[in-house]
């Protein structure tokens, strides 16, 4: 994987934040009342999905063009138990996928994306899918911090942020004390993360994923500090249009039945770098008792 593709990650909420700003709820009326996309989805027996490529999310080969990874299992597996077909109808990314899904351009974003408050305004999020803890990032021979997260939070330590990029609030939250070094939400992730490596910043928030992606193409040149102790556990859900409850309610109870039959946890661990790592699962409903 090219270094620039890692800018597909920050984080998974990255330049979103940033693009919801401009987008607001479709609310013009209308005379005649208008198909929903549940009863759409019904009808025509299809669901349109808008999607980004990032791995294990979704891999797409060079050669045939052809898509893989966790969100084509899950989406595939619960088209199947519903009976109906999946079409992997648009291509977006972090920053532009509000306005076509807004405007019915595809039902419902079938790729994991970090629910966030801002973009509460603008469109519905399903129940989680799983999720995955953010941990403060530096440069592996940077002995200041150890396993130490409290050494992050001092004048000396300086943290790299994007304009628009969840984690940004979260760091300034939880490391008040440090500096910042912000960029464009348009930098790339290759321009991103040389800032750590150049030392521009010290630390930035991200999750075992990135780190994984990044290392195949750099090596051990970043480590967390203390993976034990995520700063924050993101959720990673599916979206559709913010009126939309119909569409929502059926992807929640598909949502549901994956994580509590055990789908999920197959397909993820299919896919992960760590088995049974990169992602944290859902809690069961109920306690695990032995017979």
């Amino acid at each position: 994987m090219k270094l620039s593709q890692i800018a597909l990650v920050v984080a998974l909420s990255a330049v979103t934040a940033f693009a919801v700003g401009k987008y607001t709820p479709a609310t013009a009326p209308s005379a005649a009342k208008q198909e929903t996309a549940f009863e759409r989805v019904m009808r025509t027996g299809t669901l349109r999905c808008g999607y980004y490529v990032f791995a294990p999310a979704t891999i797409r080969d060079p050669n045939t063009g052809k898509l893989s990874g966790l969100s084509i299992d899950m989406m595939e597996k619960i088209a199947q138990r519903a009976g109906i077909k999946v079409e992997w109808t648009e291509e977006v990314t972090f920053s532009n996928w509000v306005l076509p899904l807004q405007g019915n351009r595809f039902d419902a974003a079938c790729t994991p994306m970090w629910p966030e408050i801002p973009l509460a305004k603008a469109v519905s999020f399903t129940e989680p899918l799983f999720y995955a803890g953010l941990y403060p990032l530096v440069r592996a021979d940077d002995t200041r911090f150890a396993d130490d997260q409290s050494r992050l939070n001092a004048p000396d330590v300086t943290f790299l942020t994007q304009d628009g990029n969840a984690t940004d609030i979260l760091a300034r939250d939880a490391f008040p004390n440090a500096k910042f070094y912000t960029v464009s939400a348009m930098v790339s992730g290759g321009e991103y993360y040389q800032s750590i490596l150049a030392k521009k910043a010290d630390a930035v928030l991200t999750d075992r994923n990135l780190l994984a992606q990044f290392k195949k193409m750099n090596g051990e040149t970043l480590r967390f500090v203390d993976s034990n102790h995520p700063v924050k556990v993101q959720a990673f859900s599916l979206v559709v249009g913010q009126n939309e409850m119909l569409l929502k309610n059926f992807l929640d109870q598909a949502i549901h039945e994956l994580n509590n039959n055990g789908d999920m946890d197959r397909i993820l661990r299919k896919w992960e770098d760590e088995p049974g790592l990169t992602y944290l699962r859902v809690a069961p409903p109920f306690g695990q008792t032995g017979r």
